[in-house]
């Protein structure tokens, strides 16, 4: 999906846009938008990953409420097996710890943060998971 349309599903739900950062050769573009945004935060952030060379990814983090705790919740009950886990990825402030969980069109990675509460939930097509992985871009 573009990001004009993204932003137009998120602004009706009470999202703003705050950046967009366009794709290089060695990098992927990234908008961002913040859930009611103040000067010290927000109480959500959703981050799409883009270029025109691979399928998008989309981060959610949640600093408020419990959505992402409903979605960890759902893949533990589902009894879904992690290809990958840790405590440790580049780039990264404050992790606690991450899970990869595949399903069949997409692959999930679980993070859970150092600060009580904060989580999120990224989002890849399984292929595009597979490429980054083999690329050393996850």
């Amino acid at each position: 999906m573009e990001i004009t349309k993204v932003d137009k599903k998120l602004s009706r739900k009470g999202w703003k846009f705050m950046s967009d950062s366009k794709p290089s050769d060695k990098v992927m573009g990234k908008a961002v938008w913040a859930y009611s945004p103040n000067p010290t935060g927000a109480i959500a952030w959703c981050v799409l990953y883009y270029n025109d060379t691979s399928p998008s990814r989309i981060l959610y983090n949640a600093y408020a409420g419990n959505a992402v705790q409903k979605i960890h919740k759902k893949m533990r009950l589902r009894k879904l097996l992690p290809v990958s886990e840790g405590n440790t990825l580049e780039g990264v402030e404050q992790l606690e710890y991450y899970a990869d969980y595949p399903e069949n069109k997409y692959v999930l990675r679980l993070l859970k943060y150092q600060q009580f509460g904060f989580s999120g939930v990224k989002i890849f097509e399984k292929a595009d998971y597979e490429k980054a992985r083999e690329n050393g871009r996850l």
